[in-house]
């Protein structure tokens, strides 16, 4: 999996649709990046969203 995904990406990962995705990075709750073909979600910001980071809390 990349380091930067797509929004298509996570919608798809996440089973939604981009326009949601787009909605968390908006509402602040996604952390996104701005990159020249668009907006970027850091891997781990995705896991960290979704409560998958488990592993680099301990």
């Amino acid at each position: 999996m990349p380091v930067l995904l797509k929004v298509s990406e996570v919608a798809t990962f996440t089973s939604t649709h981009e326009r949601t995705v787009r909605r968390w990075i908006r509402d602040g709750r996604l952390p996104a990046v701005e990159h020249p073909s668009g907006l970027r979600v850091p891997r781990r910001a995705l896991w960290r969203f979704l409560g998958l980071d488990f592993a680099l809390s301990a």
